[in-house]
């Protein structure tokens, strides 16, 4: 099967998680993702109480409380994904179980409540693998979306006036949401490897990579994007000249053990 590819769209129009595993580099220091213009080939817990009780005489309840350490508060974030039929006409949301066509733009935006460290990627229709975030180039347009990210400050996926772009390689595809107080050096070696291999043209240690990174996706529970109780909305700009308002969304407690998982159809 021919492997997904996301093409840049004309300059006229707009270029285009917690799991196991996280952001950056073999060598390279946290947020300092390596830049992927040379790829060709883009898809683009808790405490537990119990209170046994013995009943006699002179017998009273008694009540035990583990001593085990607090779960970590979840993170919060305002989320959208948006998308173009053909790179054109009116904005719509894409949401879990949206059908998008081939060269439909689509784009993501994210605001933390806190810093933290987002990992988000693409799984396409041949099940191959590619970040979408951190990244520091694509195509040879700099972009610089970089962890950590700072809390109240709005990130536009891939830049404020560019856009992704579906390629022809039709089926199932998945954006995945993951994020952490932490870089999760794990995964940003795992995804160094695997940038290595494809430049190197290995394809075996690739799928190898691929299959234990999903492995890791799917051992992970869901957390759910829903709309903003306050209803508030935000700007999203597309090129120079466009933006557009749409209905803010919320990813709400996303804990270190869940990922936030959207399905789409690419038709």
């Amino acid at each position: 099967m021919q492997s997904n590819h996301l093409h840049w769209p004309s300059p006229t129009v707009a270029l285009l998680g917690c799991l196991l595993l996280g952001s950056t580099t073999l060598a390279l220091a946290a947020g300092e993702p390596a830049a992927d213009e040379d790829l060709k080939t883009r898809g683009v817990a808790g405490t537990v109480s119990t209170t046994p009780s013995q009943e006699g005489v002179g017998a009273k309840t008694v009540s035990l409380t583990p001593n085990a350490p607090e779960a970590p508060k979840p993170l919060s974030f305002k989320l959208n994904y948006v998308y173009r039929p053909n790179g054109q006409g009116d904005l719509k949301p894409l949401v879990d179980g949206s059908t998008l066509a081939s060269g439909d733009h689509y784009k993501i935006q994210f605001t933390p409540k806190e810093d933290s460290y987002v990992y988000i990627f693409q799984v396409d229709s041949s099940q191959a693998i590619y970040r979408l975030f951190p990244m520091k180039s694509f195509g040879g347009v700099a972009v610089n979306n970089l962890n950590p990210v700072k809390a109240g400050k709005t990130y536009h996926l891939p830049a404020d006036d560019k856009s992704f772009q579906l390629d022809n390689q039709k089926g199932p595809e998945s954006i995945i949401f993951l994020a952490f107080r932490e870089p999760n050096q794990e995964l940003e070696q795992q995804y160094e490897a695997l940038v290595k291999a494809r430049l190197g043209k290995d394809t075996t240690h690739a799928n190898k990579l691929q299959a234990n990174i999903r492995g890791g996706f799917k051992t992970r529970g869901l957390a759910g994007i829903v709309d903003d109780p306050s209803k508030e909305s935000s700007q999203v700009s597309w090129t120079e000249t466009e933006s557009f308002s749409v209905p803010t969304q919320r990813l709400d407690n996303l804990c270190s053990d869940c990922i936030s998982l959207v399905n789409f159809e690419h038709h």
